[in-house]
């Protein structure tokens, strides 16, 4: 059987070709179209449209213009699209490539762009535009190189393979905050590569977690003071036989969380009253009143008992794992934000004096003094904001594809370190408790209340995670390798530090280096 281009002639059929003396004319035999199926009639019914002599590794000299579209750096989008009326852009000659059902010839040149291949279409680089367009792909590259941070080529999803050989795709290093420099992207499509380059490179940074406010919030308010005796005057005009403790004084802070110093023990004639307990958390004990007999102080029990500090906010969940391939790219993993501190517990008011008989003016019994509410707790403290994810650096990430590739390079750069955890907001100052109502004639002085509790502090903020650097990042079918195909990978990115100085080791985890790495 003779080899017509790529149509089979059965070897009857070949004999009487060259019986007759065609064997001299096959120059004019590959040229027409009719003959070699080649013709637009034919497209779509099987026959392939790139004759042999239209690939230019396996042939001395130039391919015909009616191989397909030729582009060069130096052409014009709107000339003819030929060998002496090239293309200037890939995009350009790619389309109409696309079109025709032909194929695309590069020089070994530079373009400045990024590439997006449709499916079906193949791309031959590596020509010497300067001498006929004959390939010289084992010593230049057409190079695809776009400068500013993309992914360099794309190839998505459809019918057709589609081959590219002897371009160098070169990405350029990430920019943006936790973005990834990835040179190919395979999103569900059959690609042949042989004699390619694809490096990958740097990826960015991650974000930074953002960080509570460092100033805590403000401090609680005073708890309200106790009643004098003797001071009020009842409906008779005679001193009053109840004198109410300080009232309960509130704190709210910010997303509605309320703290409550508890109010003073009331004075009374003959005994005083305990105070209330502050509000929020582990309760602050009220002090007690003044019993109707018996020694008192406030020293011994009739304070108001401070209340508890609030408890810290939890410190954000460091990130791991490895982050998703999906058809836009990577996607790291981000540190967690911590927790909101609680509030400070109110502090316990002060208990209440008695009064007794001829205490007040004109030797008429009146209550004795009442104690002072107590401080309610402080607010607690803001947390940090989760570190963002370093960017990755891949050479090939292949998204449910079948692709080959064939006496290749794949390198990849660094990826980026993970933001580190935002810093926590500690806890607010808890109020001071009021103080206790004054004595008359002899009678004592009421108790003060107690201080509101410490708010929380905010827990700090996770580190994001490292970004990966990947030769090969595939989800799906594994990339089949041939020939001397060359792996390498570069350097992982750290993990992120948590926030407030990683004070509880929340770090983000490294990143990932390796020549092949599979995604869920």
């Amino acid at each position: 059987m003779r080899t017509f281009g790529r149509v089979l002639l059965g070897s009857t059929a070949a004999a009487a070709l060259l019986s007759s003396g065609c064997d001299g004319l096959w120059y004019h035999i590959e040229n027409d179209c009719e003959l070699m199926l080649t013709c637009e009639k034919y497209r779509g019914r099987g026959i392939e449209v790139v004759p042999s002599g239209c690939v230019p590794s396996e042939i001395d000299g130039a391919v015909d213009d009616v191989c397909g579209v030729f582009v060069a750096s130096t052409g014009n989008d709107g000339g003819a699209g030929t060998r002496a009326e090239p293309v200037a852009t890939l995009a350009e000659a790619l389309r109409r490539a696309a079109t025709n059902g032909t194929a695309a010839y590069a020089c070994a040149e530079t373009f400045e762009e990024a590439v997006e291949v449709p499916v079906g279409v193949k791309l031959f680089g590596g020509l010497d535009c300067a001498n006929g367009w004959s390939w010289i792909g084992e010593t230049a590259k057409t190079i695809v190189a776009p400068g500013e941070e993309a992914i360099a080529l794309k190839v998505t999803r459809g019918e057709g393979t589609v081959r590219i050989e002897d371009v160098s795709v070169r990405a350029a290093d990430a920019q943006a905050p936790g973005a990834s420099s990835i040179a190919v992207l395979v999103d569900g499509a059959e690609v042949e590569f042989a004699r390619c380059e694809l490096i990958a490179g740097n990826g960015a940074d991650g974000a930074n977690g953002e960080d509570a406010p460092s100033e805590m919030p403000a401090q609680a308010p005073a708890g309200n003071a106790g009643t004098d005796a003797c001071s009020d005057l009842d409906m008779s005009g005679g001193p009053d036989q109840t004198l109410p403790g300080g009232a309960q004084v509130e704190n709210t802070c910010d997303g509605g969380a309320l703290s409550i110093g508890g109010e003073g023990g009331d004075g009374k004639v003959n005994n005083g009253d305990t105070g209330q307990m502050g509000q929020t958390g582990v309760l602050g004990e009220g002090g007690s009143g003044e019993p109707a007999v018996g020694e008192w102080t406030c020293a011994a029990n009739g304070t108001g008992q401070g209340g508890d500090n609030g408890t810290p906010g939890e410190a954000g969940l460091a990130a791991s794992g490895l982050g998703t391939l999906s058809s836009s790219g990577y996607t790291g993993v981000s540190g967690g934000p911590g927790g909101a501190g609680k509030p400070g517990q109110g502090g316990g008011g002060g208990g209440g004096a008695r009064g007794g008989a001829a205490i007040c003016p004109g030797g008429v019994p009146g209550a004795g003094a009442s104690g002072g509410s107590g401080g309610p707790g402080g607010c607690g403290g803001l947390p940090g904001q989760g570190g963002g994810p370093g960017g990755a650096s891949i050479a090939l990430a292949s998204v449910e594809g079948k692709v080959t590739l064939q006496d290749c390079v794949l390198k990849a750069g660094s990826g980026g370190k993970g933001g580190a955890g935002g810093d926590l907001q500690p806890g607010g100052a808890g109020g001071v408790g009021g103080v206790g109502g004054l004595g008359v004639g002899g009678s004592k002085n009421a108790c003060d209340g107690g201080k509101g509790g410490q708010g929380g502090n905010g827990g700090p903020g996770g580190g994001g995670l490292g970004g990966p650097s990947l030769a090969i990042a595939y989800r799906g079918e594994a990339v089949k390798q041939e020939g001397a195909t060359m792996l390498q990978p570069g350097t992982a990115g750290t993990g992120g530090p948590g926030g407030s100085s990683n004070m509880t080791e929340n770090a983000g985890m490294a990143g990932v280096a390796a020549m092949e790495q599979e995604f869920p």
